[in-house]
């Protein structure tokens, strides 16, 4: 019995290996990250904030937002399948995640905000889905 983690001694000679070591991989350089306090967890809080708060259409995208007392803004999407594969939908999700970290977070007051995309935002560019987003939260109070 040892440890779970141990690693052979290395090889020497015509037994070693001929790559090279493994290299640790570098801490990010950025701090550009999507905290988890910034998002909307749970599915209760994501329904009462699309049920009781105010709300936004654009031509891709439905919005709902409602004041929150934590103090800072949290986000949360719900993107519908619309008969779409696993791979449009996760591909439109990584794509919103993206606009609302870079650029969402920084500017909204304190409120839960909750996105869902409509049809239309599975054919659209991502230019097209970040201007409209930012020019639709510019507003919200």
């Amino acid at each position: 019995m040892g440890t779970r983690h141990t690693l052979a001694p290395p090889q020497e000679g015509s037994q070693g290996s001929y790559r090279s070591p493994p290299v640790q991989t570098p801490e990010p350089v950025t701090n550009e990250r999507y905290p988890r306090r910034a998002r909307i967890t749970s599915g209760s809080e994501l329904t009462t904030c699309w049920e009781a708060g105010r709300r936004r259409r654009t031509s891709h995208l439905e919005l709902a937002w409602r004041h929150n007392p934590t103090g800072h803004t949290r986000t949360g999407l719900i993107v519908p399948r619309y008969g779409s594969t696993a791979v449009a939908r996760n591909r439109l999700r990584r794509r919103l995640r993206e606009i609302v970290r870079r650029d969402i977070l920084r500017q909204l007051p304190a409120v839960d905000l909750v996105i869902r995309p409509r049809r239309s935002a599975y054919a659209a560019s991502f230019a097209v889905l970040r201007a409209e987003l930012t020019d639709a939260t510019k507003t919200l109070t």
